[in-house]
């Protein structure tokens, strides 16, 4: 069974010397909670914020009603798809082309890109393999493909990961690639580089176990300090430089995650995890990274408010 996990958790700047990293609060004018999801390289950063009180379980996928942003040179730009109720913005490319899914009226989900001609188009996987599965968009590069997964209809979990490419959908599952049983399940695609690396998790050994995916190159690792057994993994973001970020016990930053690689038995990558942590939050959760490793995601402060930052 899968076992849900619960992620617990005007610009100022501070500094957490530990991890040489300079942290900014992003939160959107009037919002009761913010969450900032990509980032591209000319640092305009997209996410989602909420005006009424309501609490998500599951960090990935909102399932509260939500309203989506842009954040550009200090200006926040609202949007929300046409006829919805609800607009989660979750990543964006290189030329301001914008992924993330809606929801109507009738409480149904859609996926969309919002090209930066301020056209969109949904996009629905046609026929999914769970029926009722929503189909969730994640990122999107330079090139326009797509990355995203077919969650759970109450947006608790995913059931299969997918790559979208010129209209058209297939199903991208790393775990059919040599991975050791037993064989995974309720996988997801988080996000695609310019290059086409894509990093994402899937559920084996009753964790989730992030993978790392490059060409025909595959790697699976997960967040487990020394000494543990182990802990469920989520890699969340990936820029051309094979950086990677992600959410387990911690936020964390993985830099140039290739470079660990050795071969046979000890192929697998083994990753320096540098923790993630907005000073003073209760928990920390990147989501995206640019290739001059800035960094954008969520943190939950003392008093339980969600607000999304910036980190460089």
């Amino acid at each position: 069974m899968y076992r849900l996990v619960v992620l617990g958790f005007v610009i100022g700047a501070v500094s957490l010397s530990q991890a040489q990293l300079t942290y900014a609060k992003i939160d959107v004018p009037g919002a009761t909670a913010t969450e900032a999801r990509g980032i591209n390289n000319f640092g305009e950063i997209v996410g989602y914020y909420k005006t009424s009180t309501c609490t998500d379980t599951f960090v990935s996928v909102p399932n509260c009603h939500t309203k989506g942003f842009k954040y550009v040179k200090g200006t926040f730009t609202k949007l929300m798809v046409p006829n919805s109720v609800s607009t989660s913005i979750m990543g964006v490319n290189d030329l301001g082309d914008l992924v993330g899914f809606y929801v109507k009226a009738d409480g149904s989900k859609h996926g969309f890109i919002w090209y930066h001609q301020n056209v969109v188009k949904t996009i629905d996987f046609p026929n999914p393999p769970t029926a009722g599965s929503p189909t969730i968009p994640f990122g999107i590069n330079k090139a326009g493909v797509v990355v995203g997964g077919l969650w759970s209809p109450g947006a608790q979990y995913p059931f299969n990961g997918w790559k979208w490419v010129n209209g058209k959908f297939s199903l991208m599952d790393p775990f059919q690639q040599g991975y050791p049983p037993p064989a995974a399940c309720c996988w997801s695609v988080n996000g695609i580089a310019n290059n086409g690396s894509m990093v994402g998790q899937g559920f084996s050994f009753d964790f989730n176990q992030s993978w790392f995916k490059q060409a025909s190159d595959l790697d699976y690792f997960m967040d487990t300090p020394s000494g543990q057994n182990g802990s469920d993994t989520f890699a969340t973001g990936v820029n051309d430089f094979a950086d990677v970020v992600g959410i387990g016990r911690r936020g964390w930053l993985a830099k140039k995650i290739e470079l660990g690689e050795g071969t046979g038995d000890s192929g697998e990558v083994k990753p320096t995890f540098i923790p993630i942590s907005f000073p003073g939050a209760q928990a920390t959760a990147p989501m995206g990274i640019n290739d001059v490793r800035g960094i954008v995601g969520t943190y939950v402060d003392p008093t339980g408010t969600q607000h999304g930052f910036l980190a460089k």
